[in-house]
């Protein structure tokens, strides 16, 4: 988001998948808005001013998937420096806030992308303290859940579960099945983490029933569309965790379909090497995951190269089927050893 994305989701420039999520009612008509604005060369409202804000956020979660993190987080930094001195100044209300939730969730994204992970845990906190003055549950519950699934992910499996739970009591009896489909599939990668297996297929089966069921129209921050292989994708995850390799294969291919963006795709391509690896399939899994460490090299994610370089430690050191993706590794270093 992550996910996709973010923990979380995120745009990409080509299909909607499992990383990239356009959440936002809230934004659906900020791009107009901006260009009535311009056109009109007036001063915006305030309401006009939070959605031209929120547009401008949009748009940055487009690019995140086709450029590398490290070029587009000043721009993005910068316009939460520019949202957050609005809010102080003239908008603080419920839209403003909504703006300045999603600009830090965003620049979270990227921080975790990047590597700096004291700055993602930063701006996942400011993410989810803004949320919390919009009177809006399910923001704050979208915040939470994107800062536990990011726990998770970086071996703070405890932490990570608390944030979950947490999110998952702020959902309504109304909230729509998608939000709770995607809430139950992050609880049952955080249970898979600590070993609770018994938790965690049960997580897993309650995401596929509201998968199958679909209740509820989409609301803001949850307008996406969270089908089986969205789903399958946490399901791999999870069961990789638990250790039945054989079962997170099968998953691993029936959420092929919704990993179209590069670097979503290439974060589940490493995690599908190891289950190859584990399986017996090294030479799949070692190519898997050099194809993963390209797209890391390529975009500057420090978050797909790190699990490469994980993945590659598990091997014995002279593992002849790992040779591609040694030399891949080596020009993280400035040279190529082949």
């Amino acid at each position: 988001m992550a996910t996709d994305a973010e923990l979380g989701f995120s745009t990409p420039h080509r299909a909607p998948d499992d990383e990239s999520v356009n959440r936002k009612q809230f934004l659906s008509s900020a791009l107009m808005v901006t260009t009535g604005v311009i056109l009109a060369n007036a001063a915006p409202t305030e309401s006009e001013l939070a959605e031209v804000m929120a547009g401008s956020t949009a748009n940055y979660r487009r690019l995140e998937s086709s450029m590398p993190s490290d070029r587009l987080a000043p721009v993005v930094d910068a316009h939460l420096n520019l949202v957050a001195g609005v809010v102080r100044d003239r908008l603080r209300t419920s839209s403003g806030f909504r703006a300045l939730s999603e600009i830090a969730g965003l620049s979270a994204w990227l921080a975790a992308d990047r590597g700096d992970d004291a700055a993602a845990r930063r701006r996942y906190v400011e993410a989810i303290r803004h949320a919390e003055r919009t009177h809006h549950p399910l923001l704050v519950s979208y915040m939470t859940a994107s800062l536990g699934h990011y726990a998770v992910e970086m071996g703070d499996a405890r932490a990570g579960l608390t944030l979950l739970r947490t999110a998952a009591s702020q959902l309504s009896a109304d909230a729509p099945d998608s939000a709770g489909a995607w809430m139950s599939s992050l609880l049952a990668v955080a249970y898979a983490a600590g070993g609770d297996r018994a938790n965690a297929m049960g997580a897993l089966r309650r995401a596929e029933r509201l998968v199958d069921r679909q209740r509820g129209e989409p609301q803001w921050p949850w307008v996406f569309a969270f089908d089986a292989a969205k789903a399958a994708r946490y399901q791999a995850s999870a069961l990789t965790r638990l250790g039945d390799y054989r079962a997170a294969r099968v998953a691993f291919e029936s959420a092929d379909s919704a990993l179209t963006a590069e670097k979503p795709r290439a974060l589940a391509k490493v995690e599908h090497a190891q289950v190859l690896a584990r399986c017996g399939d090294i030479e799949g899994g070692c190519a898997l995951a050099a194809a993963a460490l390209g797209v890391g090299i390529t975009y500057h994610s420090e978050r797909i190269t790190r699990l490469a370089r994980a993945f590659r430690a598990e091997l014995p050191p002279r593992t002849v089927e790992a040779r591609a993706l040694d030399d891949a590794l080596a020009t993280l270093y400035g040279r190529d050893e082949s």
